[in-house]
């Protein structure tokens, strides 16, 4: 996350918008030139772990979360080995505003993969909203060692460092991906930010 960025998690664009609607329309057909098809008495076939996320993401964007709770279950019971079942189940509770349920649910992906960078950096970010600074930083610093050059990595462990007061160390961070102007506008907001850090001892 970058502090110019307005929300936490990537919003889904129109024309990925477009692609779902697709996606969700062949997964309900179902059907291929060699195969009957379902409704004369054909197989259906399970939907795919990539539809059920997109399924999950247009649900929850249009406010359905329960449905998109519905759809994360069924992506733990089908398809528990897929990353996107966490990392999506993760965004879904933080719509209803359930941070500490979100961080349970990467929890859960980082009990099926150990050492993930992006399921440790959204566990971070929801540590985050908290606020838990030291658990966001530990999350942080693991991500950033999993992978140095991924631009989130570097400026979420930067975020940390500006809130815990460590200017020249986020300055260096965030000068690495973002130009000057951003990096004094960054260090400013976390600024202001962090007294709220300071308050609740973390």
């Amino acid at each position: 996350m970058r502090l110019s960025r307005p929300s936490l998690f990537p919003r889904l664009s129109l024309r990925a918008s477009l692609l779902v609607a697709l996606a969700c329309m062949a997964a309900c057909q179902a059907t291929t030139n060699e195969e009957a098809d379902w409704f004369d008495g054909g197989p259906l076939r399970p939907a795919s772990a990539e539809t059920l996320q997109l399924t999950a993401r247009v649900l929850a964007s249009k406010g359905e979360t329960a449905r998109a709770g519905a759809v994360l279950d069924r992506m733990l019971r089908e398809h528990p080995d897929h990353l996107g079942t966490y990392t999506e189940g993760a965004e879904v509770l933080l719509h209803e505003g359930r941070v500490s349920d979100a961080v349970g649910w990467l929890d859960r992906g980082l009990e099926r993969f150990p050492g993930h960078a992006v399921l440790l950096n959204d566990r971070g970010l929801c540590h985050l909203l908290v606020p838990d600074l030291a658990a966001a930083t530990k999350d942080f610093e693991a991500a950033y060692a999993a992978d140095p050059s991924d631009a989130d990595f570097v400026g979420n462990l930067a975020l940390a460092r500006a809130l815990a007061g460590r200017e020249d160390e986020a300055r260096g961070l965030w000068s690495r991906v973002v130009d000057s102007a951003q990096v004094e506008g960054n260090l400013d907001v976390a600024r202001k930010a962090r007294a709220r850090f300071t308050q609740t001892g973390n």
